[in-house]
């Protein structure tokens, strides 16, 4: 499931509790309170119904992170982060072998021209570094 399904349905879930907990207070005041059954089914039964439907909601959108152990919007944000890509190093390194006459160089021959290019020390050609991935 995507970040935003999964962040869809956390906010739903939480519409859900803070609906239900809210709407179970504004319906008692709407009814006859002598009762003290359908005082306690709106002040007690309604909200926590409501809260157990809401985190139903938001732990079935959660149910991809917890599974790779993350909870909640750690596990969230562990997993959009875990989706960015990793990013590459590389390093230049200097040829093994002058391309021009065919001399073996070692890094401590080599005199370096410019930021990618070395000099041959036996017949002065300058050369490319290769990149290689760390």
């Amino acid at each position: 499931m995507s970040s935003g399904k999964r962040i869809a349905t956390m906010v739903i879930g939480m519409i859900v509790m803070v609906g239900g907990f809210f709407g179970g207070f504004i319906q008692f005041f709407w009814i006859d309170t002598s009762n003290v059954g359908t005082i306690l089914f709106y002040v007690l039964v309604v909200p926590m119904v409501s809260f157990l439907v809401g985190a139903g909601i938001m732990l079935y959108g959660m149910r991809d992170s917890l599974s790779t152990g993350g909870f909640g919007m750690f596990g969230m944000m562990r997993a959009a982060a875990s989706e960015a890509p990793k990013e590459k190093s590389y390093v230049y390194e200097p040829p093994r072998f002058c391309t021009e006459c065919g001399a073996s160089i070692s890094s401590e021959q080599i005199e370096w021209v410019g930021p990618l290019s070395v000099k041959c020390p036996y017949c002065g050609a300058t050369l490319a570094t290769e990149k290689r991935e760390i």
